[in-house]
């Protein structure tokens, strides 16, 4: 087992305890070596992304008519296709996006070769592509490579494919072609030189947690693209197109792989956390905010969707933006955009404010949103999302040196919060309503509350029961949605069990991420590396039911910062990440361990639970970082100790920053290199 290492921290251990600095011996790996599969480095063996620039194709899926030694062109060996209908679908194993390129070895005269690209085996070995662009046609044709002879064809850059899995290559006509040679170009997160090398990790005793922690991150690297490689809007009258311009800079995140390529607001809410905990890729968060708050309208309103869809009318995802502006500033408490973007947030914020119910409640008038369309009303996602950008404005504001706005956002968001208990709680239901005289609980607003801390602990927990009632044998759903499957909002549901802590709701938050999570990476029809867009419950008879579902979607990512900020405990508190948690919850896992990114350098910890209950865990943290420990009681009375000194002993503090709630006890202050072990009281 590799449960504790770590890797080498700068500067000796200073704890603020009153103690003297400790120095604990650690497992020493170099960070040179983070993208290099090894023993040493278990974790790497979930990684999915290519270690090279060029792909090529694992497998033949299938073939029709006529094609000779059709494994061959796997292995750069001839495979021929002969007469009308003859076709060869190679799979590349997993999703993958970029531009393909077809070597053929010769042909028997001038002929027209057909490729194909769909995401899932339901439509592979058709002649035509995926819907994708959002026009009338329902699917989006085929490319033609002209060949006559030995030829190369590579895809035009404006056909670009942004997500898929099978390349299904044929004929339509008489003939007969060699092809030697299938790669791609990989065009995914653009900024990243060596794309399986991941700023940090996750490494834990259940396997298919770490699947699907890396099938996270690789879906959220597929929707990190190029800024001139977004969906041409409006849709092309044949084909699909590729080279729309959807932001600033020169990487951005964007919400699906295959369509839209869109900077969609709400998926931000997902996305940057998850950006953040894979890759700590900061800068791809930063250019998709800019974008929308450059279309800002003279009202103070924003986009529900960036260029070159530009969409509005959504009050919800108007606030996501916002939301999502504190997630940046709080991963890179980056102040020179914080002051660029100033003005737009608290014109934003004033846009809303300027709704506000006579009750105290915002009462939405943009009624788009993520799957359908809302009534107008006192909405409980709509009044959650407010109340977290007031909260995390008041601490915007203090960071501008604004005293008196600060205490106005605090006041508001005080007075906001009583609002939504008062008129959206219901306490025989234990559950926050869709709208003041709706009978619906709804899962994306009800999660949220708890994931973003309105909902105090003890509706929080009442709301994790409450939510668990929503499953079915594959799935979160939503009753907003009809009882669909909740992917966006169940991304909300996994982050709001963990928030909600304690032993039910802990056990909850990892069972949901293996039904529902574990489903969509297992599924036959799917792509075994990605996360949906959404899917359909077992009894409609289809999982995607149309060829336009993204299968390749960063809002479904819900469980990637979930076990890094939860499962493994390590959470950024403090802006860039100065001040950090390390709180783990453990569940019913024997260990984990894992890294995350600061302004100042990498943290990385790992913790362990012997069969006997005891505990151990390591923290390794930089320079000029603070953090905080929380060590699990498991509901006994337990002795804590730090670097072999004993800082807890079961009933009070024996050092500095030290305390308990009963379910943790805390121990702050920690710096550089450290050992923490407990025991329960009685024993050692």
């Amino acid at each position: 087992m590799r449960h504790s290492v770590v890797t080498r921290s700068r500067g000796r251990a200073a704890l603020a305890l009153g103690l003297a600095a400790i120095t604990v011996p650690l497992a020493v790996t170099p960070p040179a070596a983070a993208h290099e599969r090894g023993p040493s480095r278990p974790w790497e063996a979930y990684n999915l992304s290519p270690d090279t620039r060029t792909v090529r194709p694992v497998a033949v899926h299938a073939t029709k008519g006529q094609v000779s030694d059709p494994d061959a062109v796997l292995k750069g060996r001839r495979t021929t296709l002969s007469g009308a209908g003859a076709s060869l679908t190679l799979d590349f194993g997993k999703e993958v996006s970029g531009l393909t390129t077809l070597r053929f070895a010769g042909s028997d005269g001038p002929a027209k070769v057909g490729v194909a690209f769909n995401e899932s085996s339901v439509y592979a070995g058709e002649p035509t592509s995926d819907a994708s662009t959002g026009g009338p046609r329902s699917r989006d044709g085929a490319l033609y490579a002209q060949v006559d002879g030995r030829t190369t064809y590579t895809t035009p850059a404006e056909q670009l494919r942004g997500g898929f899995r099978y390349l299904t290559i044929f004929l339509d006509a008489a003939g007969e072609v060699t092809l030697d040679g299938v790669s791609l170009h990989f065009t995914a997160a653009p900024k990243m030189k060596d794309p399986d090398r991941y700023a940090n990790h996750f490494y834990s005793s259940d396997a298919l947690l770490n699947r699907i922690w890396y099938a996270g991150a690789y879906t959220v690297q597929l929707n990190t693209i190029a800024p001139d490689t977004g969906r041409v809007w409006e849709p092309p009258a044949a084909l699909w197109n590729n080279t729309g311009k959807v932001g600033v800079g020169d990487t951005i995140l964007v919400d699906g792989a295959k369509r839209d390529r869109t900077v969609w607001p709400g998926d931000l809410g997902i996305e940057v956390p998850a950006a953040y905990a894979a890759f700590n890729d900061t800068e791809s968060a930063r250019n998709a905010l800019t974008t929308i708050y450059q279309a800002q309208r003279d009202t103070g309103e924003l986009p529900y969707a960036g260029p070159e869809l530009d969409k509005w009318g959504s009050d919800t995802y108007h606030l996501w933006t916002l939301a999502a502006s504190w997630d940046y500033y709080q991963y890179t408490g980056d102040r020179r955009w914080l002051d660029g973007v100033w003005g737009n947030y608290k014109k934003a914020v004033d846009f809303s404010l300027a709704k506000m119910s006579d009750r105290g409640l915002l009462s939405i008038t943009g009624t788009s949103d993520a799957v359908r369309i809302l009534a107008k009303g006192e909405h409980l996602l709509a009044n959650v999302l407010l109340w977290r950008v007031l909260d995390k404005g008041s601490q915007l504001a203090a960071a501008q040196g604004d005293k008196a706005l600060a205490a106005s956002y605090a006041a508001r968001a005080k007075a906001l919060r009583t609002a939504v208990d008062t008129h959206l709680w219901d306490e025989a239901a234990g559950a926050y309503k869709w709208y003041p005289d709706s009978p619906i609980h709804p899962q994306d607003g009800n999660s949220l509350a708890v994931w973003y801390g309105l909902a105090p602990q003890d509706k929080a927990r009442r709301i994790s029961k409450d939510l668990t009632g929503n499953w079915n044998s594959v799935a979160t759903t939503s009753p907003e949605n009809k009882g669909n499957p909740g992917v966006f909002a169940g991304s909300m549901e996994v982050n709001a069990h963990f928030a909600a802590g304690g032993q039910a709701a802990d056990k909850a938050g990892v069972d949901i991420i293996r039904r529902q999570w574990g489903y969509m990476l297992d599924h036959p029809q799917g792509t075994k590396s990605t996360f949906w867009e959404s899917f359909r419950n077992p009894e409609d008879g289809c999982v995607f039911c149309s060829a336009y579902v993204s299968l390749a979607h960063a809002w479904a990512t819900g469980p990637t910062p979930a076990l890094t900020f939860y499962v493994l405990g390590l959470n950024p508190t403090g802006a860039g990440g100065r001040t950090f948690d390390f709180v783990p919850h453990t569940a019913d896992l024997s260990f984990a361990q894992g890294r995350i990114t600061t302004t100042r350098g990498p943290v990385d910890a790992s913790w362990k639970v012997a069969e006997n209950g005891a505990y151990s865990a390591r923290l390794t943290a930089p320079g000029g970082t603070e953090g905080r420990a929380g060590v699990p009681t498991f509901g006994k009375k337990i002795k804590v100790y730090v670097g072999g000194r004993m800082v807890w002993d079961g009933t009070r503090a024996r050092g500095h920053k030290v305390g308990s709630d009963g379910e943790y006890v805390y121990v702050g202050g920690l710096r550089g290199r450290v050992s923490i072990t407990s025991a329960p009281v009685g024993g050692r």
